[in-house]
């Protein structure tokens, strides 16, 4: 089979053209497209890697050529109903990016319990401190509270025991953690915690996971950290939360909506980190995300299932 197209939606063209160079099968005419250029030639795209778009009903029922659109570790930007319809794989992609999450995590952590921001600034307009009290914890010792004990959370866990952190974490599908780490209720990961973050899929389950009530349970000196999917937190509620001092502070990496609005009040807010969706972005997670998309673009070639297809079955049919 030869001429198969390959849909990479990016906006970083030139630099996406240059990372893959050499990655994906001979077989494949890879393009490079935006969210528009994707919509317009939709008709004749095989493959389609769609990043962070919503790939709707509509647009999938245009692309009848369409084997397998490839998510990254969730696929709710994706209709699931509609690619069954047409006999279109939905494949994620597992655990590369496990490690880059983990430490962004920590990274949102330790600057915000170091006033890293703050103290940069400090030095760079001329300052110097006033007194060693600072008010900075240590991490050696508290609790660091996982949510979602899959690979990314266990990676994490990990992270924090070599920090000499207590690590407790909660996850209803999970009946052994693996590692020894302690499972316990929602209420009691909540109340215990000092650091607590997210990493579970998006699901009518997880939507709002996190809102008022939750923030209330909360200790007022912990710190929140989302870096799976923003609907997981209740923007509203959480900047309510921060404003009041319900909790001390939040790393946040996704967002309800997209890129965020810029009037939303956590860009102003001292006690929160934002960064815009990169936690995945590191080069070794980038470059495993490729070849597992490579990977499974050689099996459509070769009509194997796709690893990871989380509708294979539907598709047998």
């Amino acid at each position: 089979m030869s001429g198969f197209k390959v849909s990479l939606v990016t906006k970083a063209k030139e630099e996406t053209e240059a990372f893959v160079k050499g990655v994906f099968p001979p077989e494949c005419e890879i393009l490079f497209q935006t969210e528009e250029e994707l919509r317009a030639g939709i008709a004749d795209i095989d493959i389609m890697v769609p990043g962070h778009i919503t790939v709707d009903g509509d647009l999938i029922r245009q692309g009848a050529k369409l084997k397998m659109i490839h998510a990254g570790t969730g696929y709710n930007n994706v209709d699931l109903d509609a690619c069954n319809e047409m006999g279109c794989y939905v494949a994620v992609t597992p655990n590369v990016a496990a490690q880059s999450v983990a430490e962004l995590v920590f990274s949102g952590f330790g600057a915000l319990k170091n006033q890293i921001r703050m103290w940069d600034n400090v030095m760079k307009n001329g300052g110097w401190k006033s007194s060693d009290f600072i008010g900075v914890p240590e991490f050696k010792g508290k609790t660091l509270g996982v949510v979602g004990y899959g690979n990314i959370g266990k990676c994490v866990g990990k992270i924090g025991r070599g920090f000499s952190m207590n690590v407790i974490a909660h996850d209803p599908y999970c009946k052994d953690s693996g590692d020894g780490t302690e499972l316990v209720d929602f209420d009691k990961l909540l109340a215990e915690s000092d650091y607590i973050s997210l990493h579970v899929l998006l699901t009518d389950e997880t939507k709002h996971l996190m809102s008022t009530a939750q923030f209330d349970a909360m200790k007022d000196t912990a710190i929140l950290a989302n870096a799976c999917r923003g609907p997981v937190v209740d923007e509203e509620a959480l900047a309510i939360a921060l404003k009041e001092n319900k909790i001390s502070g939040a790393c946040i990496d996704v967002f309800e909506k997209e890129p965020l609005t810029t009037e939303s009040p956590l860009r102003s807010m001292d006690n929160v980190m934002l960064t815009p969706h990169i936690a995945y972005c590191s080069n070794e997670a980038l470059l495993g995300r490729y070849a597992f998309f490579a990977d499974n673009c050689q099996k459509i070639i070769d009509g194997v299932v796709p690893h990871m297809a989380v509708n294979a079955e539907e598709v047998k049919k």
